[in-house]
């Protein structure tokens, strides 16, 4: 009862002393808003403007030197893109698998005493105990090992003592460590600690591939490119593992960084935090200094799924796409995947190649010069239904490989889309069920169909605050919706999301959250009064009024 009456002085204080300050909806008797009458009190969140003071690079080998270039080639890449995040090249220890006037980056080789002497002697010049250090290791692994240049290997305990080390020389206890390699997800449970957090390409019973044209790790490609697009380590572990999924890799990343040795993989959707990983990730950037980026390069246009007329002979399919780059495009491939193809995974330790000779890789050009990319694949002895999961790889002039997108191929008799008796996918991405809100929080919810997806609306207890129609072509972009929960009733709430598609098929989930302002200093009321709901969207004098009342009892 006191909170109530405190809560009708404010609401009346603040009509009398700014009385334009309000909006009245009639007819709703739940303290519910719109989205387009919340607009006004949309805060942006929060960002963290953590940083790191120094990296250090460690790109290994086997005694056959088999892949180096690769591992070489994604070492460069990563070098590339934090000396654009501001780390000048005094800040970035570099120890590679080949040395000399051909590798520029290179401070020296990459055996166990040189990263020993990188993170012990090296790293304690450069960071402090108010700053953070970064690893990134690209090799072939085992089981608790990563291959180096000799005939020895990295042992997880050898790495952790290295850094239990340089923690006990500086006194900083932060450290970001992202692992390419197989079996890399057996590091973690030596290295789980305190302020750390590790990311891995997989988990510690699966092998890891390179990318589509062994240049770099698959994890590894599109992980640095949301990086140097200025994207979260959570976000950029997020968009890793989608795009190793579209590959067909069959490898499970996973992330710590709650500290309980032991890592998680974001599935089923895609998205942290999950298992109680995450929150840290998402909020902190790999760079020197708070700066402006955006995306490098972009896939804004693929076909939806695609049915072509079915020939016992020669099937041909021709494909169009549009790339965006601020940086220039190198190249962009159509890749065909039989929808029943996986790949072969040796587990021996070896990085494995994501392409065989099932796989049909088709370079895309741009004759108008227009952004436009265009190819013809052809397909030999195909049975009638046979099936493709296309994949759209791009890659800008500095290496960096755009978000996949991918769509579907089918052959048919006719070449025409069958009927639809597929209800379409739809997931809450963000935020999870169960967690507590409060102040102004972004809900995002992704779609998709087997054939046409058509609206996804969102719902917070069963009132509509969102619909977004979908292009006719892929990527379907995600219903965003800000959400200020001081606009609500304290306590539990509904979120529902419905996806509809073209044949009038839906699906929809929800979840339950809970809203908390309690203990917010500055929040919004909403009140019931004569059966409209009266919202105020200014809260100065709620803080003032705190301000006398805290006088008052001193």
């Amino acid at each position: 009862m006191r909170n109530k009456t405190k809560q009708l002085l404010i609401l009346i204080l603040l009509v009398i002393t700014n009385p334009f300050m309000i909006s009245i909806q009639s007819n709703h008797h739940q303290s519910i808003v719109q989205a387009e009458t919340c607009s006004s009190c949309i805060k942006e969140a929060p960002v963290s403007s953590e940083v790191q003071s120094a990296w250090i690079i460690f790109g290994g080998d086997r005694w056959d030197h088999g892949d180096m270039d690769a591992i070489q080639n994604g070492c460069n890449i990563t070098y590339e893109i934090l000396r654009n995040k501001g780390f000048t090249s005094d800040k970035i220890f570099y120890m590679g698998p080949e040395v000399g006037p051909s590798q520029p980056y290179v401070n020296t080789s990459s055996t166990k005493v040189n990263i020993q002497y990188a993170i012990e002697t090296w790293a304690p010049q450069h960071v402090n105990s108010t700053q953070s250090l970064g690893i990134y290791l690209l090799s072939h692994g085992d089981v608790n090992a990563l291959a180096i240049m000799v005939e020895d290997a990295l042992w997880d305990y050898n790495l952790n003592s290295y850094l239990n080390n340089f923690e006990a020389t500086t006194g900083c206890k932060r450290i970001v460590v992202v692992i390419e390699g197989c079996h890399s997800g057996s590091f973690i449970d030596s290295l789980s600690k305190d302020n750390r957090i590790i990311v891995t390409s997989t988990s510690t019973n699966f092998g890891a591939a390179f990318n589509a044209d062994r240049t770099n790790g698959a994890f590894s490609e599109s992980f640095w490119s949301s990086i140097a697009s200025c994207a979260t380590i959570g976000t950029a572990f997020e968009n890793a593992v989608y795009h190793i999924r579209n590959l067909g890799c069959q490898q499970t990343p996973w992330i710590d960084d709650n500290h309980d040795k032991s890592g998680s993989p974001v599935y089923p959707n895609d998205y942290l935090p999950t298992g109680g990983d995450g929150y840290d990730a998402l909020n902190v950037r790999i760079w020197a200094k708070p700066i402006v980026c955006f995306p490098k390069i972009e896939i804004e246009m693929i076909p939806l799924p695609i049915y072509e007329i079915w020939d016992p002979f020669t099937s041909v399919v021709n494909i169009d796409v549009r790339v965006e780059s601020s940086t220039g495009i190198s190249n962009v491939y159509a890749r065909f995947v039989p929808s029943d193809w996986e790949p072969f995974d040796p587990l021996n330790g070896y990085m494995y190649p994501i392409n065989d000779d099932e796989i049909q890789m088709v370079e895309l050009e741009d004759p108008l010069m227009n952004g436009i990319y265009s190819g013809d694949a052809a397909f030999d002895g195909l049975a009638l239904g046979d099936s493709f999961i296309v994949n759209i790889l791009a890659y800008d002039a500095d290496g960096l490989a755009a978000d996949i997108v991918s769509t579907s191929l089918s052959f048919n008799a006719d070449g025409e889309i069958p009927p639809d008796t597929e209800a379409p996918s739809i997931y809450i991405t963000k935020p999870h069920s169960g967690d507590v809100l409060s102040n102004v929080v972004e809900i995002f919810a992704k779609g998709d169909d087997n054939q046409e997806l058509e609206t996804i609306e969102l719902y917070i207890d069963g009132l509509l605050v969102g619909s977004l129609a979908m292009p006719d072509y892929y990527p379907y972009p995600e219903l965003q919706f800000s959400c200020n929960t001081s606009l609500y009733t304290e306590g539990l709430h509904n979120i529902t999301a419905v996806a509809v598609d073209k044949a009038g098929l839906s699906n929809q989930t929800s979840m339950i959250v809970k809203f908390d302002n309690l203990n917010n200093e500055i929040i919004y009321y909403a009140a019931s009064i004569g059966g409209g709901v009266i919202v105020i969207t200014s809260s100065i004098a709620i803080v003032r009024y705190r301000k006398r009342i805290k006088r008052r009892k001193k």
